[in-house]
């Protein structure tokens, strides 16, 4: 592959970006007390609609 440096690079600056964004808005948010952990959502299988995701499918 004869640009592997250009897909590396292209993949460094974008997880330096994501960094920066995701991380401004956490420190954002622990400067301003917010406790994240209150958002988070507790996964649950009675989250899915298997019945309704049986008639999409055809089933």
């Amino acid at each position: 592959m004869k640009n592997t440096k250009e897909v590396l690079e292209y993949v460094i600056i974008n997880l330096a970006i994501y960094i920066c964004f995701f991380g401004g808005i956490y420190f954002s948010g622990v400067f301003a007390g917010v406790e994240w952990s209150s958002y988070w959502i507790d996964f649950s299988w009675n989250m899915f609609n298997i019945e309704e995701l049986k008639q999409i499918i055809g089933l």
